[in-house]
């Protein structure tokens, strides 16, 4: 894995503000920045996308003097990705989303969604009218009874010990309902891992106060009172959470909050 930030583009404004975002984590993380573009049939002429990519790649290294490359792929947008980020491994991708765009997604779901849950890294989505975030103060991260928590974890933990972040592992008790013994086993590993590499933790366990199918809601509640700079979800829904999981992933990626999702633990597309 390279310590590289991936930025795909489609030179819009939500692109720009994922590549702004990338700088500030580029330089905290002394990376580097890859600007890369999907062509489809519908594109312009790869002549004049690729000249326009070009400059931008070219401003961005002279502004910032962080190295920037592009990248011009071919195909289809998730498929081209997932190819992509599987065999040139970056350390974290950050992707700028429309939202909800036309009858399609909103029946199919949002195509943000669907990339993150296909490539192979940790992703940071950010909404076009997202604030910049310069300092990660305070990452929320709701435990999952996912088998692959861990790349959950492992995300957390790296950014954490580059802010100094204080991470809040966070938790809904619905009365009657039992925890699954690997959610059990997760937060337990979870508390393990943030401890031995001396990253502040906090342990959240709130009774459940926002009656709704899944948990997203009463999530961005409790991460908009600690005034979070980020949440981390996993990019798949667990076997045991699947029938409402989308539905709920769609609503912390899409927030009206404009708060950035850090997701982990994508690469399949299928559930863990």
């Amino acid at each position: 894995m390279k310590n590289n930030i991936l930025v795909p583009t489609d030179l819009t404004e939500a692109a720009d503000k994922a590549i702004a975002q990338a700088i500030i984590l580029a330089r905290k993380m002394e990376a580097g920045i890859i600007l890369v573009h999907v062509l489809t049939d519908r594109s312009e002429p790869a002549e004049v996308i690729e000249m326009t990519l070009n400059a931008q790649g070219s401003r961005t290294h002279k502004k910032t003097g962080i190295i920037c490359e592009t990248r011009l792929l071919r195909g289809g947008l998730f498929t081209a990705m997932e190819k992509y980020t599987k065999e040139n491994p970056p350390s974290l991708m950050v992707v700028g989303t429309h939202g909800i765009r036309g009858l399609r997604q909103k029946l199919l779901g949002a195509d943000i969604l669907k990339l993150v849950s296909r490539v192979h890294v940790p992703s940071l989505v950010v909404q076009k009218t997202s604030p910049l975030i310069e300092k990660l103060s305070r990452i929320v991260l709701p435990a999952a009874s996912h088998s692959s928590f861990h790349a959950s974890v492992d995300i957390v933990a790296r950014v954490a010990e580059v802010f100094h972040s204080e991470v809040h592992l966070y938790t809904v008790e619905k009365p009657g309902f039992d925890w699954p013994d690997q959610l059990v086993r997760n937060i337990q590993e979870a508390t393990r891992v943030f401890n031995a590499r001396k990253i502040k933790l906090k342990r959240v366990n709130e009774e459940q106060s926002v009656y709704s199918q899944g948990y997203a809601k009463q999530t961005l509640k409790y991460a908009r009172s600690v005034h979070a700079d980020t949440i981390c979800i996993m990019a798949v829904p667990s076997r045991e959470y699947h029938y409402f999981a989308q539905s709920d992933k769609e609503t912390i990626l899409l927030n009206e909050d404009r708060i950035s999702i850090l997701c982990a633990g994508g690469g399949t597309g299928k559930e863990q």
